[in-house]
């Protein structure tokens, strides 16, 4: 007795990334990636030379993580999904991170990888939804700024310097209370304001004292100061914080996790910015408000 079986073709759980799109992702990246056909992604890596020599005439592998990468695979909200990291170092925080948010990109992460000898790195996590070909423009116009700041920086001979401060402090408290909002402390000439926001921890409510809290502290002079803190923030007020930023001139330093599992989520954004104190004191404020929604999140590019 003959007996026969039918085979099923059981659905892959990824839809495919259409032929046509991974030759239009290839030719605006200028890169060509490798389908991963069980995910259903199209991956291009962008390796960075400048990241991986040790000597002249050796280089480390790119599969040690040393390179800028972009992910796009087929959705069921939107034509497609994007998820990307770009390796920069610290001239090309503030120029990429603003391509990217002035092309449609969510910023996700900042933080430094710097385990080599060698220039300081950082990567920036970003992601985007809608199609292939807009994914592709937005994140290659970020990536097109990291050859433009160093085009301009070996034209110029320039270099990114850290702030600097002087070990003796006068900060005057009150012009900074009055912008501020807020009832900062003083010692050793340091001024320093907190903001506390509330949320919950393994099921327990926790608040300013506990770590969830913005603050600012300013060292210096009132005249020349050096401004450096954290901003707390929910996913929903991420982006509009990170373009009041950028438009205010505050240098990012970081964008992560204190914590895992907390209720609300919060992200921490590091930041820095040196001059007048009152002055980057106004910038803050102006960051809050935007962050809170009671200005709107301004045009990244655009002056104000």
């Amino acid at each position: 007795m003959a007996i026969s079986f039918l085979v099923l073709a059981l659905p892959t759980p990824f839809a495919e990334v259409p032929g046509q799109a991974r030759t239009t992702i290839d030719r605006i990246m200028g890169n060509k990636g490798t389908y991963i056909d069980s995910e259903g992604v199209y991956k291009v890596l962008m390796p960075r030379g400048d990241a991986t020599i040790v000597q002249d005439y050796q280089t480390f592998s790119q599969n040690l993580g040393l390179n800028s990468w972009a992910a796009f695979t087929s959705a069921v909200h939107h034509p497609a999904l994007l998820t990307g990291q770009l390796l920069l170092r610290e001239d090309e925080v503030t120029p990429v991170l603003s391509a990217a948010l002035q092309n449609g990109l969510e910023v996700t992460g900042l933080a430094d990888c710097s385990v080599i000898a060698g220039p300081r790195l950082k990567t920036l996590d970003v992601t985007g939804a809608g199609s292939f070909q807009g994914l592709a423009i937005a994140f290659h116009n970020a990536y097109a700024q990291i050859r433009r700041v160093r085009s301009e920086a070996t034209l110029h001979s320039s270099k990114f310097f850290l702030p600097d401060v002087q070990l003796d402090s006068s900060i005057s408290p009150d012009p900074l209370n009055n912008i501020l909002s807020t009832r900062g402390s003083m010692a050793d000439g340091v001024y320093k304001a907190t903001i506390g926001r509330h949320g919950l921890l393994h099921g327990e409510m926790i608040g300013r004292e506990m770590g969830f809290a913005t603050w600012i502290a300013f060292a210096g002079t009132d005249k020349r100061a050096l401004a450096q803190g954290e901003f707390v923030a929910t996913p929903d007020e991420l982006q509009s914080l990170l373009k009041a930023l950028i438009a205010k001139k505050i240098e990012i330093v970081s964008v992560r996790n204190h914590t895992v599992g907390e209720h609300p989520q919060y992200l921490f954004v590091r930041f820095w910015r040196q001059g007048v104190a009152a002055e980057v004191a106004k910038d803050v404020r102006y960051a809050l408000n935007v962050q809170v929604g009671i200005l709107p999140a301004p045009i990244v590019g655009k002056a104000l």
